[in-house]
């Protein structure tokens, strides 16, 4: 499991191929491109060796983009954009270094979101300034593709300028910015600027907002064939699609849909693309409802362009959908990346209007799972005094053990997701069969605050986080525990990044749970507010109040300063080198918990970061937190004896 947990992202098409950038666990965690051309095997793009990888933001995203026969890509090591031809069948060409390499004493920079102008001549990104005070400065960027290490720095303004997208005609850029303290979902704004270009200059003037702000989030900029720009905008609650004409100052466009579903997900990374068009003006869209995702295929209307467009939904195996892509000008063949209830995320051609039939082109998981051992997530709301709580239920499932020697209900695991902007997601994910397979049922659950249901559901966390989460997640469990799906008296919960804050509190606020797993999760609110990274370094304020204002709710909802009210069991599991969540918050808990008797193991990982990449290390955390509820749950009566052979 270690070695197929493969992540994918950066799913993008150009001529007759589909890309993507794959990561490879059993390589320390290395990213390659990957390209996939009709009538021809799958072929990695990208230099042998080299890993591509952006750290803006620190989460990343976009750190490649391709234009023609040309990969332009960010080095991981170096932070810098490369260009390198994929024309030459012996793959024997050089990368070119576009940007500079920094001096001592000049700012780091680091780079990503990257898009190629209609002239060709510049490749107009995101840069991200590192300063010699500890200051952080995010731009826009105008870098020569010749070669010549020219960069143009174009638009600030904003502390955050992201999405970038030159429109195909050479006369416009359009971007995305927003503002501390808010975060992109909270409030951003959609920018268009006259673009002003020569051999050696490029310039953005006249710049003005054309959606979003106050309140309102947009995203997912993108230039259509009739010259409008497509975008996703939640003025209405859910963050739909829209299309403006630029040449109408001042036009308010209405959303080409009424769907009560989410066309957009946070934007954790950069480069999200959840929609695309297609030759006849449709568009092929991810949309989220009812805790699950589906390809919705939007058509204009027949009469003025001002109605609602027809939504049909296209078959596809996916359930959970992270980017979608179809070939320039085609109307027969769309690229989806996502996973189905019982493989996990891969990247799959689709043929519409008669086209080729559904096909897995990305490699599929080596081994793969039995679908005989595969538990698929069942919707369960667990009613609370606060509303409804949406969620997943993947009960324990092993062809190798009779459900005659299970007699009583199964032991529970509450997975709490990160964020907490964050969802659980109904696809394939091999942690959750790693333990549905050995006897563990596991709640995924979307408590207050998490995505995919609107934005009142989203902002029901503000000022509440440590305290809603937690809630919820202690009634889910007592509500499938009353309902007989699971053995209320033996549960565990368990939380990566910030929903480890979340499982860590359950131990303070309840005492239903035996136990807490935490991966690299957050133990210290005002550390958090005080060391974290630019990107997150004010969220907090809108999650618990303003700091120091509100240092009282920090420390009151911080499990550091609670070692005396844990009620169970605790296992952290944090990387040395992470930057979000610096390994000094599970250090000084662990001491914490010690020095009040608490049983508490702390196993560290030299030289991961915030979320572990490599196979060997993954393997070891996983083992880890199997011992650790098998220490949990053992002596107990039904089927709490876990089967570790798998």
């Amino acid at each position: 499991m270690a070695a197929g947990k493969v992540s994918r992202g950066g799913l993008q098409a150009e001529g007759d191929a589909a890309y993507w950038l794959e990561s490879r666990p059993t390589e320390g965690g290395r990213q390659v491109v990957v390209r996939v051309r009709a009538g021809r095997p799958r072929e990695d793009v990208s230099p042998v060796e080299v890993s591509v990888r952006t750290r803006v933001h620190e989460y990343g995203g976009a750190a490649a983009t391709v234009h023609r026969d040309d990969l332009f890509y960010v080095e991981q090591e170096s932070q810098q954009w490369y260009r390198v031809p994929m024309g030459r069948a012996d793959g024997a060409v050089d990368p070119v270094r576009l940007t500079p390499r920094g001096r001592a004493a000049e700012p780091a920079s680091r780079y990503a979101d990257g898009r190629v102008s209609a002239s060709g001549r510049w490749l107009v990104c995101v840069v991200e300034h590192h300063l010699a005070d500890g200051d952080v400065r995010h731009r826009l960027a105008a870098v020569a593709v010749d070669g010549s290490e020219r960069v143009v720095d174009l638009a600030g303004g904003a502390d955050f300028v992201v999405a970038p997208r030159p429109s195909p005609d050479g006369r416009l850029l359009a971007w995305v910015s927003w503002d501390h303290p808010s975060m992109p979902w909270d409030s951003s704004g959609l920018w268009l600027a006259t673009v002003e270009e020569t051999e050696t200059t490029f310039a953005v003037v006249d710049p003005r907002l054309v959606a979003g702000g106050g309140g309102v989030s947009v995203g997912q900029p993108r230039w259509c064939a009739d010259g409008s720009l497509l975008y996703v905008d939640d003025r209405t609650g859910w963050w739909l699609p829209y299309r403006l004409d630029p040449d109408i100052p001042g036009s308010l466009p209405t959303p080409l849909t009424d769907l009560e579903a989410e066309f957009h997900a946070p934007d954790w990374v950069l480069g999200q693309a959840t929609m695309t068009e297609l030759a006849d003006g449709s568009l092929v869209c991810r949309a989220r409802s009812e805790g699950r995702d589906r390809l919705v295929r939007l058509r204009p209307p027949d009469g003025p362009a001002d109605g609602p467009w027809r939504a049909e939904v296209v078959e596809q195996p996916c359930v959970s959908l992270s980017g979608v892509a179809a070939k320039p000008g085609g109307a027969g063949t769309v690229y989806v990346l996502g996973s189905s209830a019982t493989e996990a995320n891969g990247v799959f051609e689709l043929g519409l209007e008669g086209g080729p039939a559904t096909r897995r082109i990305s490699a599929g998981p080596d081994p793969a799972a039995s679908t005989a051992d595969t538990s698929v997530g069942q919707a369960f709301a667990a009613t609370t005094p606060t509303g409804p709580v949406p969620g997943l239920l993947f009960a324990p499932t092993n062809a190798r053990v009779p459900a005659g020697d299970q007699p009583g209900p199964p032991p529970l695991v509450v997975f709490c997701h990160g964020g907490p902007t964050g969802s659980a997601e109904p696809g394939f994910d091999p942690i959750i069969q790693f333990f549905t397979s050995r006897g563990l049922a596991v709640a995924a659950v979307d408590y207050r605050g998490s995505s995919g249901h609107g934005r009142a559901y989203r902002q029901r966390l503000r000022g509440l986080w440590g305290e809603a989460d937690v809630e919820d997640c202690v009634q889910y469990a007592l509500a499938l525990g009353r309902a007989g799906l699971v053995d209320g008296s033996r549960m565990a919960i368990r939380g990566t990044s910030a929903g480890g804050l979340t499982a860590l509190g359950a131990l303070v606020r309840a005492d239903c749970f035996a136990g807490a797993a935490s991966w690299y999760g957050v133990t210290d609110l005002e550390a958090l507010a005080a060391d974290t990274h630019d990107f997150e370094s004010r969220y907090v304020d809108s999650l618990v109040g303003p700091w120091p204002a509100a240092a009282a709710t920090y420390r009151d909802r911080s499990p550091i300063h609670h070692p005396d009210r844990v009620s169970g069991r605790v296992l952290l599991l944090q990387g040395t080198d992470d930057p979000v969540v610096p390994a000094d918050q599970s250090e000084r808990f662990a001491a914490e918990l010690a020095a009040h008797s608490v049983p508490c193991r702390l196993v560290l990982f030299e030289g991961e970061a915030h979320g572990f990449r490599r196979a060997e290390n993954v393997e070891a955390a996983l083992t880890a937190e199997l011992d650790f509820y098998r220490g949990l749950f053992a002596g107990g009566s039904g089927a709490g004896s876990l089967d570790t052979t798998g």
